[in-house]
């Protein structure tokens, strides 16, 4: 869990169980081999770390018909180079075409809706 504010945060619901989609979710971020993995169960929060500088949090909570997914972002770099990120970092339009990416994965992998609310 981060102890500082998100560099870009969306979410979206998923017309599946928590539980469901939390099992599609870790299977999803583990299989897709970019970086460190920690999964969290008892918070049903999944982190990914990668590169110098990128940590990213999904979290799964109940929400009415099914789950709100929620992604931050978070810039990990050193005071030292953290000024650097955005020259590295990929556009907010590619985390969100990335974000709505996996949820479009979610959908198909449950049989379930899917859609993207934004922040």
């Amino acid at each position: 869990m981060s102890d500082s504010k998100p560099s870009w945060s969306a979410s979206g619901v998923v017309d599946a169980p928590p539980k469901e989609v939390w099992k599609a979710l870790v299977r999803a971020v583990k299989e897709s081999g970019m970086g460190e993995v920690t999964v969290d169960e008892a918070e049903r929060r999944i982190s990914l770390q990668g590169d110098w500088w990128y940590r990213g949090e999904h979290i799964v909570k109940d929400h009415e018909g099914g789950s709100l997914v929620q992604y931050h972002v978070y810039n990990i770099a050193s005071g030292a180079t953290r000024w650097m990120v955005p020259l590295f970092a990929p556009s907010k339009d590619k985390l969100r075409d990335g974000f709505q990416e996996l949820l479009r994965g979610l959908s198909k992998s449950l049989r379930a809706g899917a859609r993207y609310r934004g922040k």
